[in-house]
């Protein structure tokens, strides 16, 4: 009889614990589309200029973060290229004229 419990109690922890695995897998599906639709609607802003303005990298080559300032939106390949201009924006704007 204790054999028939044991054997019980191990049936259902390997069930209870199964829900949890899914539950993982669903949150890192869920993660993965969300970083997808930031980088998609990266995709689709209408930037200021071309070029990321701290280094030079064509925005088109891809883009971590982004600016606003003065009405324009400007796209950066790094979050150090963002701190960077954020920090003298008029530096880095009549550079590029």
């Amino acid at each position: 009889m204790k054999k028939n419990i044991g054997i019980f109690l191990i049936a259902a922890i390997v069930a209870c614990n199964q829900p949890k695995a899914e539950k993982a897998a669903e949150k890192t599906v869920t993660e993965t589309m969300k970083k997808d639709t930031v980088k998609a609607d990266f995709d689709n802003l209408l930037f200021a200029v071309k070029n990321d303005l701290v280094c030079g990298m064509p925005v088109s080559a891809g883009i971590s973060d982004t600016a606003h300032y003065k009405g324009g939106v400007y796209g950066f390949c790094a979050a150090e290229c963002k701190a960077e201009f954020v920090k003298s924006p008029t530096t880095y704007l009549s550079a590029k004229q």
